[in-house]
């Protein structure tokens, strides 16, 4: 059989792997990972083991299509040539900037491929590019590092700064840090670099502090932060109602942050006083920002909604991807397995937009579980390597410009069968009943025929 032929029957019955497959012939080729590991490491050199070939063996564990690194390295053992102990050496000295320019080089080809699905894709809010950031912990690790075995807690690898397009549903930017017990707020003047003129960054409370909320407004850009109560912040004027939103009543007033330096701030402060009380007990939300007041208040409150996208991303890589390996104790190399499992996102974020251009009639197209495409990823993705080789994939995909990527793809996307990969939210659970002491077991069976009596 061609290669052509079983390209083809791989599309028609796993298109969403077959997608991935040539997405990474497209954008994460084993010449282009080498390239920016020689651009970004400033320590670590290449050797024996190139970085390609790490990433190639973590991308499985990632997907789930392996359930461990050792696993991988046995199933491309022969083909590497070196020994396990070489790898785990490698992923010992990888450094964070390693980590974070896979995340942005890639992200920046990906968007590129979006842009040419849906070049008509208008902003969520007219006028300025969405950007929600938030912190990512990596959860504590296995005992394996010798400095770690005599300690009762948890190992913790690191954390990051996620940067979200909700737009494109790309996650565009990862700021490592191998501290795990490090304040997010220590990294935000890594932050202010990102700033550019006309974004709108949402944010939690976390993220409220006097330099990041004066630096993104010297950048021409705007926020919407939920207010941290150790912000100085100036009233100014009385406070006026505006109305309802979804979740309770809006009022708005006028306000100052000062800098210390004489230098204040004009914000407008959004109080959400909610009908429902958060879960942290919280029965009202105060929110800043330096938007123009031709963006009403229920607006403002609805943009800040828009930072559970995030929240939703990270539950999905922690339930569809294997991002926080266990195994990998050294952070740099615990931070490149998360690394990759963000570009795995934004690889499955590009597939959603090709089957939404591809199925334009079907409702539930705007309704896809990165859940399911990951799974139907990891089911196909063994048969693949059996029946391809790299080599091939490359061949088809590889020198393919962006245009010519989101053609491939939309072509493969015609065979996805929506119903596969839909979401099926369950509704609220019942709360349970009380339950009798009945000692420590209990014979189903037993309880099932007094059901019937």
């Amino acid at each position: 059989m061609s290669l052509e032929s079983l390209i083809d029957r791989f599309a028609q019955q796993a298109p969403v792997a077959t997608m991935v497959r040539g997405l990474m012939a497209n954008i994460l080729s084993a010449q282009e990972l080498d390239a920016i590991f020689r651009d970004a490491a400033t320590r670590q050199y290449e050797g024996d083991l190139l970085f390609s070939s790490v990433v190639e063996l973590l991308s499985l564990v990632v997907t789930k299509t392996q359930k461990s690194l050792h696993a991988a390295y046995q199933t491309h053992r022969q083909e590497l040539g070196i020994s396990v102990r070489a790898i785990y050496d490698k992923l010992q000295g990888i450094e964070l900037p390693v980590a974070r320019m896979l995340v942005r080089r890639t992200a920046e080809r990906m968007r590129q491929v979006g842009v040419a699905l849906e070049p008509d894709r208008q902003p969520l809010v007219p006028g300025y590019e969405l950007r929600i950031v938030d912190g990512s912990h990596l959860a504590s690790t296995e005992h394996r590092i010798q400095e770690t075995r005599r300690v009762q807690g948890g190992p913790l690898p690191g954390q990051a700064l996620v940067i979200l397009d909700p737009s494109r549903g790309l996650i565009l930017d990862m700021l490592p840090c191998a501290d795990g017990h490090a304040q997010e707020r220590s990294l935000l003047v890594e932050l202010a670099d990102e700033l550019r003129p006309n974004q709108l960054w949402i944010a939690d409370r976390n993220f409220c502090t006097v330099m990041f909320l004066h630096e993104i407004a010297v950048s021409q850009a705007f926020f919407v932060i939920r207010h941290h109560a150790n912000l100085p912040l100036t009233p100014q004027g009385p406070e006026r109602a505006c109305g309802r939103c979804e979740t309770g009543e809006l009022f708005e007033q006028a306000g100052l942050v000062p800098d210390g330096d004489g230098n204040d701030l004009p914000v407008r402060i959004i109080r959400l006083r909610l009908d429902k009380k958060t879960e942290d007990g919280d029965g009202e939300l105060t929110l800043l920002t330096n938007l123009p007041k031709t963006v009403k208040a229920e607006a403002v409150a609805q943009e800040y909604r828009r930072r559970w996208t995030i929240e939703a991303a990270f539950g999905e890589l922690t339930l569809s991807l294997r991002g926080e390996i266990n195994t990998l104790g050294y952070p740099g190399a615990a931070l490149l397995g998360y690394a990759i499992a963000l570009v795995t996102y934004n690889l499955l974020s590009v597939c959603k937009a090709a089957i939404r251009v591809a199925h334009p009639a079907d409702e539930g197209r705007h309704n896809l579980s990165v859940y399911y495409l990951a799974d139907e990823v990891t089911g196909a993705w063994r048969g693949m390597e059996i029946a391809t080789d790299e080599r091939q994939w490359n061949d088809r995909f590889a020198a393919l410009t962006p245009s010519q990527m989101a053609h491939e793809l939309r072509r493969i996307a015609v065979h996805a069968q929506l119903r596969r990969y839909r979401k099926h939210p369950r509704g609220p659970k019942n709360k349970p009943p009380p339950r009798r002491n009945t000692g420590p077991h209990v014979a189903t069976a037993r309880l099932i025929e007094k059901r019937k009596k």
